[in-house]
This record gives C-alpha cells, sequence and structure tokens, in this order.
C-alpha cells in the first residue's frame, strides 16, 4: 500500500512516517467504528498524513479488504454522504471528506477546513491514489438481480453479516436470515415508494431453505404463502423464497406494490 502514496505532490510531503495497523489492531487506531470493518474481513490499515506551509494537514487512510467485495461493501456502508466524484471505481465527496473504492482496497482522504484549494488537493490527491492502484475489482453478481432503473443508488448496501443489516434497517438481534460469512445480502430503497428492499443470496438451496424456514417462524409467523401483511403502520411487508434467494420488501405503500417488487426481483434470479 505504502507504493499508493506519492512521497510528495505540490507543496505537499509526508508529515510523518506511515503507520501499519493489521487485524483487531484497528482498535488501536479507531475505536468502535473497527467492528464495521472487521464485518467486512478487513486486513490492514495504512494511515499516512501530508503537510504543507500554512496549510491543514491531509489524512490519508487506506484499507486493505483482502477482496473486491469487502471493500465495495465497506464503500456502501458510507455511502450516501456526498456527492459523487470520478475517483476510484466508485468515490463520494463531502465537506473535506473523500471516500472512495477501487479493487481490493477502501480509501479516506480527509483535511480537516474545507475551501475550494483544499478541496482540490484532496481530490488531486485521491486521483494519484486511485491511479497508483491500478486493478478495478468486479461488483458482486447479486446487484445484477435488482432492478437499477427503480432503486435510489445512494441509498444501497451490500453486507453479509445481521450486525451490519440491522444498522441499516433493524430486523432482529437473534439473526433470523441466518446471514455469516457465506451469504450476502443487498439493502435499497425504491423511488416509487420509498419502500426497502432486502435481497439475500446463500450458498446453495438447502442453506436458504433453512434461512427461510426460521425467518418465516421468527418474523412474520402468521403470514400466509407468499406472505404478505399490513403491518400496524399501514404499510406492507412481505416475504418469498427463490431458490438459494430470499426477497424481503419492507413499508411497502400498497399490497400490490410489494407483491410486485417480488416478482420483478424474483424474475431476475437464477
Amino acid at each position: 500500500m505504502r507504493t499508493f502514496l506519492p512521497t510528495s505532490f505540490g507543496n505537499w510531503t509526508f508529515s510523518e512516517a506511515p503507520r501499519l495497523y493489521s487485524g483487531r489492531a484497528i482498535f488501536d487506531y479507531i475505536d468502535g467504528a473497527g467492528e464495521i470493518y472487521l464485518a467486512y474481513d478487513f486486513r490492514d490499515l495504512l494511515v499516512q498524513r501530508y503537510a504543507s506551509p500554512d496549510q491543514e494537514e491531509i489524512l490519508v487512510e487506506i484499507f486493505d479488504m483482502g477482496l473486491a467485495r469487502n471493500a465495495f461493501g465497506v464503500f456502501t456502508y458510507m455511502k450516501g454522504r456526498g456527492p459523487a466524484v470520478r475517483v476510484g471505481q466508485e468515490g463520494e465527496y463531502k465537506s473535506g471528506l473523500l471516500c472512495f473504492w477501487r479493487g481490493r482496497y477502501f480509501v479516506c482522504v480527509k483535511i480537516e477546513k474545507e475551501n475550494r484549494e483544499a478541496k482540490e488537493v484532496v481530490l488531486q490527491l485521491g486521483g494519484l491514489i486511485s491511479n497508483a492502484i491500478h486493478e478495478d475489482g468486479e461488483l458482486p453478481a447479486i446487484l445484477g438481480y435488482l432492478p437499477k432503473r427503480e432503486v435510489l443508488p445512494a441509498t444501497l448496501r451490500y453486507f453479509f453479516t445481521n450486525e451490519i443489516l440491522n444498522m441499516h434497517f433493524y430486523i432482529a438481534d437473534n439473526n433470523p436470515l441466518l446471514l455469516d460469512g457465506k451469504t450476502e445480502g443487498v439493502l435499497v430503497r425504491m423511488k416509487a415508494d420509498k419502500s426497502h428492499v432486502l435481497l439475500v443470496g446463500y450458498p446453495d438451496r438447502e442453506h436458504a431453505d433453512s434461512a427461510y424456514a426460521n425467518f418465516v417462524a421468527h418474523y412474520l409467523p402468521n403470514a400466509r404463502e407468499p406472505g404478505i401483511v399490513q403491518m400496524k403502520t399501514r404499510k406492507w411487508t412481505a416475504r418469498v423464497q427463490h431458490g438459494s434467494y430470499i426477497i424481503v420488501v419492507f413499508d411497502a405503500r400498497s399490497k400490490s406494490g410489494a407483491r410486485n417488487q417480488l416478482e420483478s426481483i424474483g424474475r431476475r434470479l437464477p
């Protein structure tokens, strides 16, 4: 990761030696939030600071997430905080903070006090780091089963664990969908009615059968198949299993809308 960092650019140079944190040592640098990175199988973090005369310091954090899907997942955890920028495979910038992912790396470039010049410097440095990474990563195939024109892209979240899902949309603490490192999930909001759609993929049909039976037993157990139920909020929740996938719709405005979303995604599944 050190090869991704220019030793200097413009008037900016290293202000201190780079620091490396591996595995659970991330808590020595990030207290509490380290759990989020570990949930995406974090490997290493390289921290580097840059200084320039009469300027705020720039902080660079490069996370080696092991796999492209993990780097993409961490990026989606942070997604939606600022406008998109063309840095890395996908990036966002807001108020002095640039975040992007490329290949198996998730990168943050920060400056405390933002102004026009500071923004340009942060984006420039981010671009240099992205170009040095060279290799792009493949997007998770599960994303291809979503109706792209019907979703709000900034709300998309990609994850593997129940803990991360609950941070974005609380389901239950007892992991009713049996999420683990072998599963993958996508949560996104729909443009039409702002409902949430959850799609979970399992390694095989047997795992999906067990997860669906467990989910039915613990979440909306009285719903008929396909389970579409009006909640106390007067909105609709629906669920269905398609082979090794489970689809759940939350907070749909109508019963027909919930059913249509189940069918729309179901038709796209293998």
